[in-house]
């Protein structure tokens, strides 16, 4: 389907953020002038008053910028392929860049003040600001001279421009072969469609849909494993400048979370992994083969209930999940679903995946529905992403706003998880809560299993960069099918296509982000169970957390919300259950 034959309420009211193109453009020459006019505190920002002066005006800058990045991002992600809208993105970029540069000097000068606390009681305004003012003060060890942060921010266009080259050589120009079934029947084969044939119960389109697919990533592997290995030198250029001992040091630290946190995770995950390979052996004996392949997978062991779920259902059910949250929450939601805050179905070019993406004026939501069960938690999952942004945005100040990547999955799995207590309160069926629990146990095989072993993967890389060995696609291939073998243990045999499994991985761009599925799959079963027992103390803090933005530190806003990720506990605590819903599931489909 190409873009301009999509339904207009299948797709977002882009025209929310600007009416046209005329504001766009505004918008973009009214920064140009603003950054201008900050300039003239270069050097002034010697009192309290001046500081204060300098910030609002900042905050209203960032805003502005947040919010044309935001409308460049979403029109070049709903069509790809249109030149107007890659050109649009590029000048918009250029011009983020460029004051981004201008303002560098900002936080340089700002960390020369000795005594920026007596500032507070002289301006009360500056209390609005203290938390971004502490937490720039956090990062004082590594922040650079005047002349390397303008430097260094000038770059940042240049240093996205291995993550802009994937994104158009993963969503544009790479193509797959068609993809046979069991009767020959011929099926075009996309990103979209692409897990749902893994989903199948033929086997022979499963595997024709895992080798074509992974054929066209041998194609361009050497590209890809370039475009990686200049990621994770760009982001050891960096971190080294800064003087952090490792990469991974300064993308944790960044956001405000300890190293050991991440460490914690692999540590713990393999600790207990002996559960995920007890689910291999159920799901080989379910399947009547003597080793699994890496396409059996994801393939449903309830085929009875493989349902399809059209997105009116998915919207309804998927509110009616959330109805304990209270009012606000539920309205807002209501809205969403039904404003056209959400782009719903797969066209051609259009970015592959979902997200969604917090904007002043209300979020937006990418799909690419397919009617199954899966897109329904999708829809679940990014409008939990939504309303946290929402929430954060009606009561938070801009600055604020912004929740830091590490709490940034809890809202969006705990919803999940809310969508899961709500069908399977529903069902007295026993096919039925198995077909629901098979999907579960695959959410924690995915979110936490895997994104951790993706985390493991991303960690081994980028200790490689850091011994100056360049990552080609021979080990690239070699490290994930290492850690492929012993996530899923001896009842899978890692077929070779598998391990180019990290050419097709954006999120391996964005620095460390994976692991924060896992750690966040982990918070957010702690957080679901305390909402389900009703209790409205637990449901206040949990809105005080989707409220808090980035007033305080990710770390302190989850433990507002009653887990404490520093410890390991959370992730045994979320295993445990998952072995115990192994064993359930070993039950239901073999009871008589």
């Amino acid at each position: 389907m190409k873009r301009n034959e999509q339904l207009i309420e299948n797709t977002w009211k882009i025209e929310d953020i600007y009416p046209n193109l005329d504001v766009f453009y505004k918008e973009l020459e009214e920064a140009k002038t603003q950054s201008k006019e900050l300039l003239k505190y270069k050097d002034h920002l010697t009192n309290a008053s001046s500081l204060y002066a300098y910030l609002k005006g900042y905050e209203e800058l960032n805003e502005k910028l947040y919010t044309l990045d935001c409308y460049t991002s979403l029109l070049s992600d709903q069509d790809g392929s249109n030149a107007f809208y890659q050109d649009l993105k590029g000048k918009a970029n250029i011009v983020i860049t460029e004051i981004h540069s201008q303002q560098a000097f900002f936080e340089v000068e700002l960390l020369k003040l000795s005594d920026v606390e007596t500032y507070f009681e002289k301006e009360p305004g500056l209390e609005r600001y203290r938390r971004f003012i502490q937490d720039i003060y956090r990062l004082k060890p590594y922040t650079l001279s005047m002349e390397k942060e303008e430097l260094l921010a000038g770059c940042q266009d240049i240093f996205s421009s291995s993550a802009r080259a994937f994104y158009i050589l993963n969503d544009v120009d790479t193509r797959f072969e068609d993809v046979k079934d069991a009767k020959g029947n011929v099926l075009p084969l996309t990103s979209g469609s692409y897990v749902d044939y893994l989903e199948s119960a033929d086997e022979t389109l499963r595997k024709s849909a895992f080798e074509n697919m992974y054929a066209a990533y041998g194609k361009v592997q050497n590209t890809m494993a370039s475009l990686l290995n200049s990621q994770c030198k760009m982001l050891k250029y960096e971190s080294d400048l800064r003087g952090y001992p490792t990469s991974l040091e300064a993308s944790t630290n960044k956001n405000g979370v300890p190293s050991s946190v991440y460490k914690n995770l692999i540590k713990q995950v393999h600790k207990d992994i002996a559960p995920l390979h007890k689910y291999m052996k159920v799901r080989k004996k379910a399947l009547k083969k003597d080793k699994l392949n890496m396409y059996d997978l994801y393939v449903p062991l309830v085929k009875e209930f493989n349902k399809k779920i059209t997105f009116e259902t998915a919207k309804k059910e998927a509110l009616a999940s959330v109805a304990l949250l209270g009012q606000e929450y539920v309205e807002a939601y209501e809205k969403g679903l039904n404003s056209r805050w959400i782009d719903v179905y797969e066209n051609e070019g259009k970015r592959s995946g979902a997200y969604s993406c917090g904007v002043p004026c209300h979020p937006f939501v990418l799909l690419n529905h397919t009617d199954t069960l899966r897109s329904e938690f999708t829809l679940a999952h990014e409008m939990g992403h939504a309303m946290h942004s929402y929430m954060s945005f009606k009561h938070q100040p801009f600055i604020n706003s912004d929740y830091k990547i590490f709490v940034a999955e809890v809202a969006s799995t705990c919803n999940e998880a809310l969508l899961m207590h709500y069908l399977l309160e529903r069902t007295m069926d026993k096919k039925e809560r198995a077909y629901l629990i098979n999907y579960l146990l695959e959410q924690y095989r995915g979110t936490m299993y895997r994104q951790a072993m993706l985390a493991e993967f991303e960690m081994l890389i980028n200790e490689e960069v850091a011994k100056n060995n360049t990552l080609s696609a021979e080990l690239l291939n070699k490290i994930n099918h290492d850690l492929n073998a012993f996530y899923y243990g001896e009842d899978v045999i890692v077929d070779a296509p598998i391990d180019l499994e990290w050419a097709k991985i954006p999120h391996l761009y964005m620095n460390f982000y994976l692991y924060q599925y896992a750690t966040s799959f982990c918070a957010s079963m702690a957080i679901s169970q305390k909402l389900l027992k009703g209790n409205p103390e637990d449901i206040e803090n949990y809105l005080n957390f989707l409220k808090g933005g980035c007033s305080k530190s990710p770390i302190d806003l989850l433990k507002m919300a009653g887990v404490d990720m520093t410890s390991p506990q959370p992730i045994h605590d979320a295993i445990c259950q998952f072995d115990k819903l192994v064993d359930e599931f070993d039950e239901l489909i073999n009871c008589k």
